[in-house]
């Protein structure tokens, strides 16, 4: 994989994966194969002990015929089974207090101790089977004590064993088996797990080849989705969301870099070109003072485009560190009414209060201010004399809407969507004729957005403009 070149080996994703993969399949394969070995025994027991069980039932028979002949009973049951190889049968026949009454010739091999208190807590017709080790033999063996009983006749606790040699030979091939077929799975385990780390990182090293060609100059490049729906598929989706907020955070960087030099230039290339004008030859000390309160005035206009720069760059980084507070918001109108009712009266324009609803909102109180500030100045400068500027506050389910509405000159349907793209100017000549930067409403919608709520504007050419601002109501005390 090209994503792998210089790294080592034992880095690499794909050995690790693999690794785990041996690891987690040898664990694996163990814990079945004991748990098999485990079966396979248990069910091997079982099967000696229903054998044995099968052997006592046709003992008891052949006793319950003649009940005093044991030994001839157990003569004759040996002559029957000696010609057994895998299964021969131990027999022995004792009292109910242990005393042995009769017993087969190769019973002594098992060297299996006559316990007393075991016998003595057998009823009738009860049983027990154990596993016998005898010392210097690799087979054990399994016996079957079973207590016959007739209350009339006879009380007899009858013992049945059998090697396990069949047993151990079945477990032993079992477990060679085992041995061999493990190496086998961990070679063929290893191997399916490397193609599968492969194949499963395979689109890695084209996301990586394909991360590594994007930069800055060919941010409009996209990862080629594979279709697939698995997590590396809704990683490159990821990717190319991350790359499209890129491009698009470079465009606005580009643009915005553009807009603040071309607004820049401009006047600034204007006020050099009136200093080396007035420098030129001397001049009377009114000039003098005229041209430098030209300069105050426009260097007010640099220091407010500046500041309104620098907010908007916070804004941009979340570095704007709002202060949430319970406002009313019917007062803070009320109260920009009537500061903004004097300039408007200048104007001769109206600025009327309409229906005020109380409402409580929770914001900034200063970027609120900042908010409408900007929205009813706009109102009364593009204004003429003799219009009226409108401000209402309602109540509309969970949210309260201002609404300012004038008699302007109003913004073409055009311009409607554009108006809140910084710098950005309806009518050029005029705004720059009264220092408009085009800023203004930039900011009113981030103030907006980060009080989570809306902005949105109506207008017509020549008919005037009404913004409409919906704020979350806070409820409650």
């Amino acid at each position: 994989m090209s994503s792998n070149k210089g790294t080592r080996f034992y880095k690499r994703t794909d050995f690790k994966i693999t690794l785990w993969y041996i690891v987690t399949f040898v664990v694996t394969t163990i814990i079945i194969f004991s748990f098999m070995y485990v079966r396979v025994k248990h069910h091997l027991i079982k099967e000696i002990d229903r054998f044995l069980k099968d052997e006592l039932r046709e003992f008891a028979l052949k006793v319950s015929e003649t009940p005093v002949d044991f030994k001839g009973v157990i003569k004759k049951y040996e002559g029957d089974i000696v010609a057994r190889e895998y299964y021969p049968i131990y027999v022995r026949v004792l009292h109910a207090d242990g005393e042995v009454i009769a017993t087969s010739g190769n019973f002594a091999a098992i060297v299996y101790p006559i316990n007393q208190e075991k016998l003595r807590g057998m009823g009738v017709g009860s049983s027990y089977v154990e596993t016998v080790k005898v010392p210097g033999r690799r087979t054990p063996f399994r016996v079957l004590s079973f207590r016959l009983a007739d209350n009339e006749k006879f009380d007899y606790v009858v013992q049945i064993g059998t090697r396990m040699k069949s047993m151990r030979n079945t477990l032993g091939n079992f477990s060679e088996n085992i041995i061999t077929a493990i190496p086998i799975a961990l070679v063929l385990g290893t191997i399916g797990g490397w193609l599968l780390a492969r194949r499963s990182l395979s689109p890695i090293a084209y996301i990586t080849e394909a991360a590594r060609r994007i930069t800055a100059n060919n941010l409009g490049e996209r990862l080629k989705s594979r279709q697939s729906g698995d997590e590396l598929d809704h990683l490159i989706t990821t990717l190319n969301e991350m790359i499209s907020r890129l491009e698009d955070s470079f465009k606005r960087i580009s643009q915005f870099t553009a807009d603040v030099s071309h607004e820049l230039r401009t006047p600034i290339s204007a006020m050099k070109g009136e200093a080396e004008l007035l420098l030129s030859k001397p001049r009377p000390t009114k000039e003098y003072r005229r041209a430098l309160v030209t300069y105050i005035k426009k260097l007010d206009f640099f220091t407010r485009m500046i500041n309104d720069l620098i907010l908007l760059s916070k804004f941009d980084s979340n570095e704007a560190g709002l202060k949430m507070v319970r406002i009313k918001l019917n007062e803070l109108l009320s109260n920009l009414w009537e500061l903004f009712g004097v300039l408007a009266e200048q104007k001769g324009i109206a600025c009327n209060l309409g229906k005020i609803e109380h409402a409580d909102v929770l914001g900034d109180r200063t970027r609120l201010q900042q908010l409408f500030t900007n929205i009813i100045d706009n109102a009364i400068k593009f204004t003429p004399s003799g219009g009226h500027v409108d401000i209402a506050l309602q109540k509309d389910g969970g949210f309260a809407k201002v609404s300012i509405r004038d008699t302007g000159i109003g913004i073409p349907e055009e311009a409607s969507e554009h108006i809140f793209q910084r710098f950005y100017r309806v009518d050029k000549s005029r705004t720059n004729e009264i220092g408009e930067m085009g800023l203004g409403l930039s900011i009113c919608q981030w103030i907006v957005k980060a009080h989570h709520g809306t902005i949105e504007v109506e207008s017509a050419l020549g008919k005037g403009s009404r913004f409409v601002v919906s704020l979350p109501l806070v409820t409650g005390e």
